[in-house]
């Protein structure tokens, strides 16, 4: 039983230590953008939508040998964001929806199908996670070719940035800079420690306890992982702003269905075709749709918070059936 919460404290402070680092990554690479004069939009593109924690946590386990929590952490993780996250907030007040592009949706349609194809071949995880990370560099190819078009700056105050940088200019120089680089490679290395420890505890729990690595993955772990957009989430109910957090939630399925995917299978490069991934694959469509025909309504009401919640719960009770 010791043996059990030692390992447990030790799965939850690594976590934290992820949690934390990737804050501290993010930010000091957001600085370094601006001192370089890199554009705001390229800064948006970099820092929304892109989930270090869960792209950690999946690709030490295909490289510890544990293809089902990296493929679960990836799936799990996605379908808790579009339910669990958007469901709570849609309970106190509807939301309004901006349109999304096909083109985002048309991308993770094609990562969708690209992972179902995955679990049918031999060596399905290494071929298909070439495919979806040549699919990401599409979307981000996309994605830049958009935002050197735009000129008007939607998620960024642009004069806080330049009064930011102004205040800045007395302190930027070479030992500046080289501050910046420093911190953002010890958050990274802080990120890889504390996303090793997350898969070695996972391990030994899973031995310790008999819970499957099926379960671990597509549960706990993609739990765990979401619990920075969770915390968003509730935070953005008081401030009654939860609609931007579409767009990057959008970033985050791409990334996540993509390029974690991608990098996770080729590593992995086997898995044995089972009913959980049948399943999640089915509950991740489901909710594309879901969220494909909301955008064109503009809307997220209560009704569809309800609906999303019950979806949570299906996946929850359903996932954890089929895998214990």
């Amino acid at each position: 039983m010791i043996e059990i919460l030692i390992w447990l404290f030790i799965f939850f402070a690594s976590y934290l230590l992820i949690y934390f680092s990737v804050d501290f990554f993010l930010d000091n690479l957001k600085n370094l953008c601006l001192i370089l004069k890199i554009s705001p939009f390229v800064i948006g593109l970099l820092v929304l939508g892109i989930d270090p924690e869960e792209s950690i946590a999946s690709i030490l386990a295909a490289i510890n040998g544990l293809p089902f929590i990296a493929v679960g952490n990836v799936m799990g993780n996605s379908i808790i964001s579009l339910t669990f996250c958007f469901a709570l907030p849609a309970l106190f007040h509807d939301i309004d929806l901006k349109s999304i592009s096909n083109f985002y949706f048309i991308i993770i349609y094609s990562c969708l199908a690209a992972i179902l194809l995955s679990f049918l071949f031999c060596f399905g995880l290494f071929i298909f996670g070439i495919i979806t990370l040549i699919i990401y560099l599409i979307y981000l190819l996309n994605s830049l070719n958009i935002l050197s078009k735009k000129r008007r700056i939607d998620l960024l105050d642009m004069n806080e940035l330049e009064e930011q940088i102004r205040s800045w200019n007395k302190e930027i120089n070479n030992k500046f800079k080289l501050k910046k680089i420093i911190y953002i490679i010890l958050a990274f290395c802080l990120i890889l420690v504390g996303g090793e420890f997350l898969i070695l505890s996972a391990e030994n729990i899973m031995v310790l306890t008999g819970l499957s690595e099926a379960f671990f993955g597509f549960i706990i772990i993609a739990f765990v992982t979401n619990a920075e957009e969770i915390t968003l989430i509730f935070k953005s109910i008081k401030k009654k702003s939860v609609e931007i957090g579409m767009g990057a939630m959008i970033g985050k399925v791409i990334w996540n269905l993509s390029f974690t995917y991608g990098i996770s299978g080729i590593i992995a490069m086997v898995i044995n075709l089972s009913m959980v991934l049948i399943v999640n694959w089915l509950f991740l469509f489901g909710l594309i749709i879901f969220y494909q025909v909301k955008s064109r309504t503009h809307s997220l009401t209560r009704m569809d918070g309800v609906i999303l919640l019950i979806i949570f719960i299906g996946f929850i009770i359903l996932t954890t059936l089929i895998t214990i």
